[in-house]
């Protein structure tokens, strides 16, 4: 997991996005029951998510790891700030593996037993986080094409459905707060862009920087397009599903294809599975950016001597 080796910046958004929109897919609807609320809420907590970020973003522009230029000016602050890292990062990685092996199973897998989604699942990330970053960058490529087919066909054909009746229902404040919340930590994605910084291979001194820019971007529009397709859609059955994307795909009909959600399912589980991956790579990531800098420091002092 430690392994050295690079990526592109293209390479580190097909990863960062993928990461990003399997979360939507995957994980549960939240307390929203309206539309209004639902896209509110994901407006909001992408803005909180990106200000929040904006250090770590603003730094990428002139370096290459945020822990190391903090373990440089102070080791105490420098290793809590990576542990710390590693353990938000290890704690998404099992949320998002205890999440994908729920929605597997009933989505997926009717009847089946979710510890054993979760193992096999658990057993992918580890061995995805073993196999390094230019493993999960090739990886991350193939699951991206293949959710964004699947993605695109559910909604091409579910375009027949869509209307906007019922969507004006109103909602409580007390809901759009609880939902921002849980969007907002749902997060992990500019965590793992900074992980992941040593390891890309920047064209210019602003790739990286711009690069997540056109993430935050892009994060917005991909949430705001399978939210408002799913309102769209089921209208005022969406406080009612659980997971809205699914149930709009279940309505989808192209030729001999009478259903989509089955493969949506399984494609959008193998992209949590990988999610799961990247999160734990970069919890390594985080730890051995501040071990190396401890150790390069000593070997200087050891050649100076």
């Amino acid at each position: 997991m430690l392994k050295r080796n690079s990526i592109s910046t293209s390479q580190l958004f097909c990863i960062l996005f993928l990461c990003r929109l399997s979360a939507e897919v995957v994980y549960p609807r939240t307390v929203s029951g309206t539309a209004a609320e639902a896209v509110l809420a994901l407006i909001i907590a992408e803005v909180v998510r990106f200000v929040l970020a904006l250090p770590v973003i603003i730094y990428s522009f002139k370096g290459c790891n945020i822990h190391r230029a903090v373990y440089g000016k102070n080791k105490f602050l420098g290793w809590c700030g990576a542990l710390f890292a590693a353990l938000l990062l290890g704690a998404a990685a099992l949320r998002t593996l205890f999440n994908s092996s729920q929605f597997a199973v009933k989505n997926l897998l009717n009847g089946g037993v979710s510890w054993v989604v979760f193992a096999v699942s658990a057993i992918f990330a580890v061995y995805a986080a073993i196999m390094g970053a230019e493993a999960l960058a090739r990886s991350g490529a193939i699951f991206l094409i293949a959710a964004a087919l699947i993605s695109v066909t559910v909604i091409l054909a579910d375009i027949p459905y869509m209307s906007t009746e019922g969507l004006s229902a109103r909602g409580s404040f007390s809901a759009l707060l609880k939902d921002t919340v849980e969007r907002v930590l749902r997060g992990g994605d500019y965590l793992i862009f900074a992980a992941l910084l040593p390891y890309v291979n920047k064209k210019k001194s602003s790739s990286t920087g711009l690069t997540a820019m056109m993430f935050a971007v892009s994060s917005l529009l991909g949430g705001l397009v399978i939210t408002l397709t799913s309102c769209l859609v089921l209208r005022e059955m969406y406080g009612l599903c659980e997971y809205p994307h699914i149930a709009a795909a279940s309505l989808a009909d192209i030729a001999f294809f009478k259903r989509l959600d089955g493969g949506a399912a399984a494609v959008w589980t193998l992209c949590a599975a990988f999610r799961s991956g990247v999160l734990l790579f970069a919890a390594g990531s985080a730890v051995a950016e501040v071990y190396r800098a401890g150790h390069s420091g000593a070997a200087k002092e050891v050649g100076a001597q």
